[in-house]
């Protein structure tokens, strides 16, 4: 039998990051849920809140004192997945032209995406780049050398809600809510059907392979 509603069991996606310390820097970035994260110096797992803070973001940490120059800082956080859709994790990958400083991504994104950016492979710290999600435009502080390979994770948060069940509750919704305005360009494959709940504003392509209800 098919399962409808929440799958039981834990389901958390990792993020490990490593990280070198240069006597002065104290935040590195690393993405978490909840403040499950595991910070780890020279191999010596840290102690949150006596030798780092958290983020109610959950996008890095701060250690109390700056790790040494050439300190190994290697960090683990975990994302619980049901808080994020199974569909939400893309990656986009870009061939740098000589002093290249911008990259623009095909992926709508807004304040809620976290990105996590890689150059050549290694990922980068927050102070390497901005971004301008207005745009979807990612902006490096220094021009990128000819054939760098830029590497782009987008993690879109899923649909859930504090209405939807908890894992083992029989699925009984007894109120979705939906926002007002669409920004993000749909396509609805033809195997599909979509359903549009009004009033609502449509700032956006839709592209309709399949079926869609407006209501």
């Amino acid at each position: 039998m098919p399962f409808i509603g929440n799958t039981t069991g834990t389901e958390m996606m990792e993020h490990r990051i490593s990280h070198t310390g240069d006597g002065t820097r104290t935040v590195f970035t690393v993405n978490y849920s909840d403040d499950s994260v595991s910070v780890y110096l020279n191999g010596v797992k840290m102690v949150h809140t006596s030798d780092y803070t958290t983020n109610a973001t959950g996008t890095n940490i701060t250690f109390i004192q700056a790790p040494a120059n050439g300190d190994s800082v290697d960090i683990v956080g975990l994302n619980f997945i049901t808080d994020l859709a199974r569909s939400s994790y893309l990656r986009e990958t870009f061939t740098a032209t000589a002093a290249q400083t911008d990259f623009t991504l095909n992926t709508n994104i807004d304040g809620t995406t976290k990105l996590n950016i890689h150059l050549n492979g290694y990922r980068l710290s927050e102070v390497d780049y901005t971004i301008t999600p207005a745009n979807n435009t990612i902006k490096f502080t220094a021009g990128r050398t000819l054939n760098d390979v830029v590497a782009v994770d987008i993690i879109s948060p899923g649909f859930r809600s504090s209405m939807h069940n908890a894992k083992g509750e029989s699925a009984e919704h007894p109120m979705f809510i939906t926002p007002s305005t669409l920004n993000t360009d749909v396509t609805i494959a033809s195997d599909k059907n979509g359903v549009l709940v009004g009033p609502v504003t449509v700032d956006a392509n839709i592209t309709i392979n399949g079926t869609l209800t407006i209501v």
